[in-house]
């Protein structure tokens, strides 16, 4: 290729890199913005469904499990493993809950001027974060308990 054609692809590319660029944060329409808000919101509900529908079954298995435990050590066994298995379970649901609100809030970002968008954005995975570790720190309490009770 000659030095022309070689400069003119280099603008074309640069060119079209800023273009795409400018596009990932411009606002959006209100309308996309409530369709992909309601979207994420359907979606979060339904993971958030899906994970306490499988806390139930797991918080009933460990009441199953101590109702058929023989002597007070079993029972005492059995209710500290269903502790430990129904704080994992919640920290399930509530870590997919946080996801779900930070999905729900970056769409909202996307409503935003693009000179907030990043600072809103920002936020959002600031709350992400708070709500995953106060989950985490939540089921370490709730572990606590189970090594209390098996003593």
């Amino acid at each position: 290729m000659n030095k022309l054609t070689t400069s003119l692809m280099s603008a074309l590319l640069i060119a079209s890199s800023s273009l795409a660029l400018t596009a990932c944060n411009s606002k959006e329409s209100t309308a996309e913005t409530q369709s992909d808000v309601a979207e994420a919101q359907a979606e979060g509900q339904q993971a958030v469904a899906e994970d306490a529908a499988a806390a139930a079954v797991v918080a009933a298995e460990g009441r199953e499990d101590m109702a058929k435990a023989d002597d007070a050590a079993e029972v005492r066994e059995a209710r500290a493993d269903a502790i430990e298995d129904n704080a994992d379970a919640q920290q399930d649901v509530a870590e997919t809950k946080a996801k779900a609100d930070y999905d729900v809030a970056v769409q909202k970002c996307d409503a935003l001027p693009s000179a907030q968008q990043s600072a809103c954005k920002d936020a959002a995975e600031g709350a992400y974060d708070a709500a995953k570790a106060k989950a985490e720190m939540t089921k370490e309490q709730k572990d606590g308990v189970a090594d209390r009770v098996r003593q």
